[in-house]
């Protein structure tokens, strides 16, 4: 069991870099609300999670190939972000004025996000047994904890250092539009 743990420790750490990223960008960003971010990364992640348990159990079958198309949620979020970014000249009017439309817009990058994720995970879930499964994903959920504090907590380290507004405008997207070409081409070049 240890070294399972070891082993799914790792992955965690190395597939959730990119959700630590987004989510410091989510936290340093005004128009959201804490809670907000927590509760769409709760949501984005626990779907995540669920996916890579269904994909799991669907292995053998020819979906599992064609999971890296999933990058393409995080990559057309990043290319509208970008898309409608504004100047600093421009008043900010965000697109999704509601606190459930901001929930969305966390929920759909975490399950963007999750894309490389389900690849990755697939592999190794099917070589645990269920006893296994139970304690990696439980690990997992305590692991999606942590990544959201320590998000909040880079957050507020780089509002200390006052943060240019092009920043805020542009880091997410560019972000979501990199995760999203790295999970289309690492999938692609799998086939």
């Amino acid at each position: 069991m240890r070294s399972v743990l070891l082993v799914a420790i790792w992955l965690f750490v190395i597939t959730h870099l990119d959700t630590l990223a987004v989510l410091t960008a989510f936290c340093a960003d005004d128009a959201y609300r804490l809670r907000e971010i927590l509760l769409g990364h709760a949501v984005g992640f626990t779907l995540g999670l669920v996916g890579a348990v269904f994909f799991t159990f669907l292995a053998e079958a020819f979906l599992y190939e064609w999971t890296f198309l999933l990058g393409l949620v995080p990559l057309g979020i990043g290319v509208w972000g970008l898309f409608r970014r504004r100047s600093e000249s421009t008043p900010r009017i965000d697109g999704h004025s509601t606190s459930l439309g901001r929930i969305g817009v966390v929920v759909g990058v975490g399950i963007g996000l999750s894309g490389e994720n389900i690849a990755i995970f697939v592999p190794f879930f099917i070589s645990l047994t269920s006893l296994e499964l139970a304690v990696v994903i439980a690990v997992y959920f305590i692991g999606a904890a942590l990544v959201f504090l320590a998000a909040f907590v880079f957050a507020l380290w780089a509002v200390d250092f006052d943060a240019p507004t092009w920043l805020d405008q542009l880091l997410v997207p560019t972000i979501l539009i990199v995760v999203g070409m790295y999970v289309l081409t690492t999938g692609w070049f799998a086939l």
